[in-house]
């Protein structure tokens, strides 16, 4: 669905179709993207992958402006692994010397991403990330996948009940997009088809001492 056709399924949700106390700029441009941002906080629907070239013994890179969380890097094809600072800091004591090397973790940290050891060559770095919604307008595609379109329409009505004093159905709304006391709501419904997405193998619990490891921790 188009922005606008979310509106227009919102409207007439609503019995608000051609009412001018919604404007189309505050619908797109405010209840839908904050239901999509809440959609993209709550549930990581929206996945992105990115890809720069390192720099010669540079070891900071801005991470992605709409980033929520980081899933995966890789370095000319080969996967890094997350440290911490305080693993970085017992690994690698003197910070008056830069180590470099071929990049086996990598950090998170004020919007930027770093790699331990500092590369030494220009190769490729790929980010896979979870990431948020840019600001919508009327022309927007939108980042949220098209399966859960109609669940938008759903929060669009819940924020646009509420500038209404009153409004008989903005309980109603709530609970069907947002709801604590429904497992059902659209929210969660999203959540759980997330989880869906990758059903190549049995969801089980493994133990750390049976995962590969180093020794600073788990791979």
């Amino acid at each position: 669905m188009t922005p606008t056709e979310i509106e227009t399924s919102a409207r007439r949700r609503m019995n608000a179709v051609g009412s001018k106390f919604w404007s189309s700029e505050e619908i797109i441009g405010d209840y839908l993207y904050q239901a999509a941002l809440e959609m993209a906080q709550e549930t990581f629907c929206i996945q992105n992958r990115y890809t720069q070239t390192t720099v010669a013994d540079q070891q900071e890179y801005a991470a992605p402006s709409l980033l929520l969380a980081v899933k995966r890097i890789t370095y000319d094809q080969q996967k890094l692994r997350p440290i911490s600072q305080l693993q970085l800091d017992s690994i690698d004591f003197n910070t008056n010397t830069t180590v470099t090397g071929e990049p086996q973790y990598y950090y998170y940290e004020d919007e930027t991403i770093g790699l331990y050891p500092v590369p030494t060559e220009d190769k490729e770095l790929n980010i896979t990330t979870y990431d948020q919604p840019a600001v919508t307008t009327s022309t927007s595609t939108l980042q949220i996948p098209s399966r859960f379109h109609g669940f938008l329409v759903t929060g669009v009505c819940w924020y646009m009940s509420m500038k209404e004093l009153g409004h008989p159905n903005t309980r109603m709304f709530e609970y069907q997009w947002n709801g604590a006391g429904n497992p059902n709501n659209c929210i969660n419904k999203v959540r759980k088809s997330i989880r869906m997405v990758n059903k190549d193998q049995f969801n089980t619990v493994i133990l750390e001492e049976n995962q590969p490891s180093t020794p600073i921790g788990m791979v």
